[in-house]
């Protein structure tokens, strides 16, 4: 008798939480810098919820734009794999390779504000943004390889991602974020590098 109230509960946390990050993505869509307010009245909840669920707006926007480089993570659950280190390695590399993450990169530009490098709340979202999908691709990396070590696993996807930030600050540096072919080519060519380079050190 007392789940059906904690279950009720439980399923009207996950939808506020749903509808505030809609709600942020909606904003970050229409190029909106948003305030708690704004973003409660979007969401239709009260700022109260908001804190209940997020530690800042920052925290918001930082959520949203790490559901956003989801597909990468997505990418190691529907593939079938040897088991192997060398197969880890191009597990990774190939999520890297399927995510759009010029779009990522763009998404993130145009919810900071189309950033400066010496913004710091800028680069702290975009750095957050990052780890935090560091962090969830060592974790399924782990669940995926469970004869490899974990510090291993997170090495690995650590230098990738950390790596993929490094290329993303310069590609923001030449293209201002742009995401048409020429932009999209050089990135291509800057993961490339990238793979191939870790790749060399790995």
């Amino acid at each position: 008798m007392t789940t059906v109230p904690i279950d009720r509960r439980a399923a009207l946390k996950a939808r506020h939480r749903r509808a505030i990050l809609d709600a942020a993505d909606a904003l970050i869509g229409e190029g909106v810098r948003f305030s708690v307010d704004q973003l409660a009245e979007r969401a239709d909840v009260s700022r109260r919820t908001i804190f209940n669920h997020f530690s800042s707006i920052d925290d918001v926007v930082t959520t949203v734009c790490t559901e956003m480089l989801g597909v990468a993570i997505g990418r190691f659950r529907s593939t079938v794999t040897s088991g192997e280190r060398a197969s880890m390695f191009d597990d990774v590399a190939e999520a890297l390779r399927d995510t759009d993450v010029p779009g990522v990169i763009a998404y993130l530009w145009r919810a900071l504000g189309g950033f400066a490098p010496g913004d710091p709340r800028a680069n702290q979202i975009f750095l957050a943004t990052f780890m935090r999908a560091s962090e969830e691709m060592a974790r399924e990396l782990a669940h995926r390889y469970p004869d490899v070590d974990p510090i291993d696993a997170a090495v690995l996807v650590s230098s990738l991602m950390n790596g993929t930030v490094v290329i993303a600050t310069h590609w923001i540096g030449v293209t201002s974020a742009a995401t048409d072919d020429e932009s999209r080519d050089l990135w291509c060519d800057l993961l490339e590098r990238l793979i191939a380079t870790v790749r060399t050190g790995y």
